[in-house]
């Protein structure tokens, strides 16, 4: 652990000095050893060219691989590159989910990035939607959770609605969940569904 901190802070100070070929194997070190601070700064690293021929591939890797040590900020970069495909196949529900966790995680600057992306994978919503009636009808529960998260995060209001119902209370096998029922009806409620904006105005009214 000591190495791990000692190899970021002094790739660190390489970083800022820009002797970026210095910087990268310490950084890579570190961001190998799990450092989730060295593996951001390797991704940029890799996405710029700096200290290193450029990659998009490897820069998306190491984007993805901080977002899921949960970095917010690393989320809504890395759903930006799956939207766009850069160093990675481009997929608009994947690019959506990453931006939802950002935004479910606190960062309020995925808000916007959020809306523009969910507007792109319409197609995205109608699949799910229609592979979760599908699994729902087959009494496949796991796949129609699958697919009811995979609308709700590609802006279905429907969805979005629906996964508040499961979690606020918990039914079945998932369980209650108020907090990020609560970040559904919100969702919701913004995509203009009529009973999640009611619903959010009480819940806030009694906050």
């Amino acid at each position: 652990m000591l190495d791990q901190k000692s190899d970021y802070t002094e790739g660190l100070r390489l970083f800022y000095l820009k002797k970026y070929d210095e910087a990268l194997p310490l950084l890579l070190r570190a961001a190998e050893a799990g450092d989730v601070k060295s593996q951001h700064f390797v991704a940029m690293l890799y996405e710029n060219g700096n200290g290193v021929a450029r990659d998009y591939e490897k820069a998306a890797y190491w984007y993805r691989r901080t977002a899921e040590s949960g970095d917010r900020e690393a989320m809504l970069t890395y759903a930006m590159i799956r939207a766009l495909g850069k160093g990675t196949d481009a997929d608009a529900a994947d690019a959506c989910h990453w931006a939802t966790l950002s935004l479910h995680s606190g960062n309020e600057k995925a808000r916007q990035t959020l809306s523009i992306l969910r507007a792109q994978a319409q197609d995205a919503v109608r699949a799910a939607t229609e592979a979760f009636t599908a699994a729902h009808k087959a009494g496949d529960a796991e796949e129609a959770m699958r697919q009811l998260n995979i609308a709700a995060e590609c802006g279905s209001g429907n969805a979005q609605f629906a996964l508040f119902q499961l979690l606020y209370d918990g039914q079945g096998d998932v369980p209650a969940d108020k907090v990020s029922a609560l970040l559904w009806l919100r969702d919701a409620a913004e995509q203009g569904h009529a009973e999640a904006k009611a619903l959010l105005a009480t819940c806030e009214g009694q906050a």
